[in-house]
């Protein structure tokens, strides 16, 4: 077993590969609250993702994050007052373009419908990805501290050994109390 000299020193601060900030050596993600990237030797799945996203996954990710706020709502509910508004003829300034039952209205809605679905099933399907990869690296991790625990368990059980032949020894000079 090697002494404490010829063992290298552990590292006091941990460079990030984000950000390049100095973290403490036992920490597991980057101190810089901008950062927040993992430390070590896994990759960051959030970073993994991010690059091997082609450009019409992107565009779906902002479609659904975008739909699924208030302010998409309320933008829908006053485009379909002033269209209605207009189309009544309520408002002079503007000529009809779209009579009621305002047939343009629900094809232009029919193809955001159709468009906002397809664009929310990329987008599931890149957080399914997503999850999986998550797993795996959860699954790595586990495995590793797995056989970590099992191989420290076997370096006790060493010790634990060799402190019960030392005790069990008989000492030739006599009990020194």
């Amino acid at each position: 077993m090697p002494d404490a000299a010829s063992r290298p020193a552990e590292p006091s601060t941990i460079v990030c590969p984000g950000c390049g900030g100095a973290n403490d050596a036992d920490a597991v993600f980057c101190a810089d609250g901008r950062c927040g990237k993992a430390l070590g030797e896994f990759r960051y799945v959030l970073e993994e993702i991010e690059r091997g996203r082609s450009r019409i996954e992107k565009v779906a990710h902002h479609v659904a994050r975008l739909s699924g706020r208030p302010h998409f709502v309320t933008l829908h509910l006053v485009w379909f007052t002033v269209w209605m508004l207009v189309n009544s003829g309520l408002v002079a300034a503007f000529a009809v373009f779209d009579e009621y039952p305002f047939g343009l209205l629900g094809i232009i809605l029919a193809v955001e419908a159709t468009l906002i679905t397809l664009f929310l099933l990329i987008s599931n399907n890149e957080q399914n990805a997503h999850a999986e990869k998550r797993a795996a690296l959860d699954y790595e991790v586990n495995v590793r501290t797995w056989r970590l625990v099992n191989k420290l368990d076997r370096r006790f059980d060493d010790l634990a050994g060799r402190l019960e032949r030392l005790e069990s020894k008989p000492n030739p000079g006599g009990p020194t109390r």
